[in-house]
């Protein structure tokens, strides 16, 4: 067996630290990370690869459910923000949600009032609920740009993802 330089050992201890740092490296595409997606009934955690492809297919719509100072800061682009403590407030805007059936991707900072806000969306009877985590390690840039589209229309523009 060949005898590794310490070059080359630093060049694989490099090499495997960028891919941990920047796992987006080795992301794949969206129909690639796709292939084998499918939505539940039940509320379930997709990985930020996922439900960045989801994004980019127009596969579910995203809400931010931190308080609207954060959202102002910078949010995913598209994201609607529905504060985690007005969710239920908010009932009438999720029932087009709940009509037409449609996925739904939520985040917070962290993921951990994201969970708080699927809970009080699966007692709507809401379905093919995602918690995607927290945008604090979210990859794919960030935005202080709102949606201009209102909130129901979007939600009926959703086309939830097939494999083909």
């Amino acid at each position: 067996m060949a005898m590794l330089t310490s070059a080359r050992k630093a060049a694989i201890a490099f090499g495997c630290g960028v891919l941990l740092m920047f796992p987006a490296f080795t992301a794949l595409a969206s129909d690639q990370l796709l292939e084998d997606f499918q939505y539940y009934d039940l509320p379930t955690t997709v990985s930020q690869n996922v439900a960045h492809a989801l994004m980019e297919e127009n596969a579910a719509i995203v809400i931010d459910v931190r308080s609207p100072e954060e959202y102002a800061e910078g949010h995913i682009a598209g994201a609607y923000n529905f504060p985690v403590e007005t969710i239920a407030k908010h009932a009438a805007d999720f029932q087009v949600v709940k009509d037409t059936n449609t996925p739904v991707l939520v985040y917070c900072r962290t993921g951990i009032r994201a969970a708080s806000a699927v809970s009080a969306l699966m007692d709507m009877d809401i379905k093919h609920l995602m918690n995607m985590g927290g945008v604090s390690s979210w990859e794919y840039g960030l935005t202080t740009e709102v949606p201009t589209t209102p909130f129901a229309d979007a939600v009926k523009a959703v086309k939830p993802y097939k494999a083909q």
